[in-house]
């Protein structure tokens, strides 16, 4: 049989890996430079080395109206999702008790920090 500490480990080490992954690829998306690729703009059409500047201004125009929307949407889905964590905890200590409603409220709460 596998001993304690094993089991303690396969099931710690994984968590840690994906939390240390997330941080690494938060900060690779967070480096990100939105600029257009005015070298590339301005191979392409003798218009574009004008136009660049304004190409990129839109760019960060459009990715901010995404980026409110998509915080939007959240905000919504995450105000949807308290609402039924709460009425199906009431249901849940009724019919299962209180250690199974503290199972399914915890699950709840990092299946939303994990959709963040």
């Amino acid at each position: 049989m596998v001993g304690s500490m094993e089991v303690n480990l396969l099931v710690v080490v994984p968590g840690i890996l994906g939390l240390v992954w997330s941080v690494k690829e938060w900060i690779s998306v967070a480096n990100v430079k939105i600029d257009g690729h005015p070298d590339i703009l301005a191979n392409q059409d003798s218009k574009a080395k004008t136009a660049a500047a304004d190409i990129v201004v839109e760019m960060i125009k459009i990715s901010k109206t995404i980026q409110e929307g998509a915080m939007s949407f959240l905000m919504a889905e995450y105000t949807y999702m308290a609402v039924y964590i709460v009425l199906f905890s009431i249901f849940l200590v009724f019919f299962t008790g209180v250690p199974t409603t503290i199972a399914f409220v915890v699950g709840s709460i990092t299946s939303i920090l994990c959709g963040w």
